[in-house]
């Protein structure tokens, strides 16, 4: 889009985004990192190549993330080939990869160029019962240990505890602590591994964490229950500095916090930028569907193909005269375009705008007839009406009254 005054963009009211920013404490930059090739592709049945991981990096590159969270090396020799390539391609984000805390997955990270190892272990004690096995103290150990390994490697250090939004607060004080002394971790990621968080207990936790350390902190949530977006809102306008998100809300179960979605509610509701070209949503958005093979729901917020579409008669009425009185930003904004269907909730306004843009004129008697006849042929078919079969049912009825048109 150009450089318009913004008013002409979007449409929030007087008071949204004051009562919104109440009792915020935005980081004074905001920077996604996506996790779209790695949690991504952890969604059930999904699998990236080689060349469909470089083709997304390359696409999010182009859409100015700040970090790509590129794949896991040590579980495939595909993932390894991804990250290497990834790594090679002259990309402007940086580029991070998931490891477990363990030298090998480190020195794998390393020797494919990534810019930051992951290091992943859990802390709550479910998590740890079933994997790790771990008392309070050996945990701390293996943390600093496999951090400082990580540094002495050449790699930034993302420290990600998961299942953090269940952990014991103690534990994870007693760690921050010992990462404020080490200086050996350059970012610790709060992970809703499960999607039992609220946006209540994300703020929370970043400001209890604030309190023990100022090492900078990610969040990441997946949407169990629909709140993986609020709740990385909810994490930023704690303060946290980084938001991990996948594009489309690609990821494990019900999926994670949608980059489209997570950024143009802090852009808009919020008066947040983050450097991400919204432009761009629906090309990276189509690729990434195309790609995975999950298709989205007609009606996902921001990139669905109704996402801007109208059919009820009072609603495009009022759009015709002020697209603000059906929507709160214009669809450019994210690359799309508004469109008006014809079904059985279609009003004149909709039906007249509609054969002017197949070039066919009627009269006002003669809209209104070809507004009945679509609200009829959408109840029997259950359907939208096509632009070829309103033409069709158009030029009927026009034949019949052929003089009231002139």
């Amino acid at each position: 889009m150009d450089s318009q005054d913004s008013r002409q963009h979007w449409s929030i009211g007087s008071f949204g985004r004051r009562v919104a920013q109440e009792g915020a404490s935005f980081a004074p930059e905001i920077r996604i990192a996506d996790c779209t090739l790695r949690d991504g592709e952890q969604q059930a049945g999904v699998v990236f190549t080689r060349d469909d991981k470089l083709r997304i990096a390359q696409a999010l590159d182009r859409l100015g993330v700040y970090e790509i969270e590129a794949g896991t090396p040590a579980s495939s020799d595909e993932d390894r080939q991804a990250l290497e390539a990834i790594a090679q391609a002259g990309l402007k984000a940086k580029v991070s990869a998931l490891t477990r805390a363990r030298r090998d997955d480190i020195d794998l990270a390393a020797r494919c160029g990534a810019w930051a190892a992951r290091l992943s272990q859990p802390i709550s004690a479910i998590q740890r019962a079933s994997k790790l096995k771990l008392d309070d103290d050996a945990y701390v150990a293996l943390a600093l240990e496999m951090s400082a390994y990580a540094k002495d490697k050449g790699l930034a250090c993302i420290f990600s505890p998961y299942d953090t939004t269940r952990c014991d607060l103690d534990l994870l004080r007693r760690l921050l602590d010992a990462f404020q002394k080490s200086g050996t971790v350059d970012r610790v990621r709060i992970v809703d591994t499960t999607g039992c968080a609220m946006p209540e207990s994300i703020r929370f936790l970043v400001r209890e964490m604030r309190k023990v350390c100022a090492i900078p902190i990610e969040i990441h949530c997946h949407n169990d229950f629909g709140l993986a977006v609020a709740n990385t809102i909810a994490g930023a306008a704690a303060g946290a500095e980084y938001l991990s998100v996948t594009i489309n809300g690609l990821g494990e179960r019900c999926g994670n916090a949608s980059l489209e979605e997570t950024v143009m509610a802090l852009k808009i509701l919020y008066g947040q930028e983050t450097g991400i070209d919204t432009t761009q949503f629906l090309a990276i958005s189509r690729l990434v569907e195309e790609l995975s093979g999950v298709a989205l729901a007609p009606n996902k917020p921001i990139v669905g193909r109704g996402a801007f579409a109208h059919e009820s008669g009072m609603v495009v009425a009022g759009l015709l005269k002020d697209s603000f009185t059906g929507e709160s930003y214009v669809p450019e904004l994210v690359g799309q375009k508004r469109s008006i269907v014809l079904g059985k909730k279609a009003g004149a306004a909709s039906v007249k705008t509609k054969l002017d843009e197949i070039g066919l004129k009627a009269s006002p008697d003669q809209v209104k007839a070809i507004t009945e006849a679509v609200k009829a042929e959408a109840v029997t078919t259950k359907r939208f009406v096509s632009d070829d079969r309103l033409a069709a049912l158009a030029r009927t009825i026009l034949a019949a009254a052929p003089s009231a048109a002139e």
